[in-house]
């Protein structure tokens, strides 16, 4: 009698140990992995191949592209800071690069953000570091995002000195600066500041 009970303990035991369970959570997670990624491949499709070499400062107009995207998955994959999606900068078979847009002071800024081709997010940028208006401080950057995923940053910045009270500028006392950054995003997706 006690061999039978011990017998169907481990008969139970082993019985409720059978893999199809496993199989079942590892289907699972195949079909919300396969679902995430069609969802990612279903929100590229309603993006636009911006045209290169695209040329962009805060003070410009950024081109009319990607009209027609997925609003929600947009929510979804999108750089933080942006309100909508400029369109597609590069992809290849491993990565994809895209540009969002949010707004500033001056007008629309770019951000770049790579994805794998399953929609996870590799890195991302902004760069508009300089830009701004304030007394005594002016600068302005220029961008160019050019095909080969480089991306050049030339900036100017103006400083003028203040009057003893510090209310206000001095004439002629403006000293003018330029500057040169240059990124590029490698082929696994992350973007370099040289």
């Amino acid at each position: 009698m006690r061999q039978l009970i011990i017998s169907t303990i481990l008969f139970t035991a082993l019985w409720s140990c059978n893999s199809p369970t496993k199989k079942e959570k590892s289907t699972e997670t195949q079909k919300r992995t396969e679902q995430s990624n069609s969802n990612f491949e279903n929100y590229i499709s309603t993006l636009d191949q911006i045209p290169l070499s695209l040329e962009a400062n805060p003070l410009g107009q950024l081109p009319e592209t990607s009209k027609n995207f997925d609003k929600s998955a947009f929510e979804k994959y999108k750089h933080t800071w942006t309100s909508q999606p400029l369109g597609i900068y590069y992809q290849d078979d491993k990565t994809i690069g895209i540009i969002d847009c949010g707004i500033g002071d001056w007008g629309p800024v770019p951000f770049l953000t790579t994805y794998d081709l399953k929609g996870n997010k590799i890195d991302s940028t902004g760069f508009y570091d300089k830009s701004g208006q304030d007394m005594g401080y002016e600068a302005i950057e220029h961008l160019t995002f050019n095909a080969n995923r480089s991306i050049t940053v030339i900036d100017t910045i103006k400083r003028w000195d203040f009057n003893e009270a510090e209310t206000d500028i001095i004439e002629g006392s403006m000293k003018m600066t330029t500057g040169k950054v240059e990124y590029r995003v490698l082929g696994n997706g992350r973007i370099e500041k040289k």
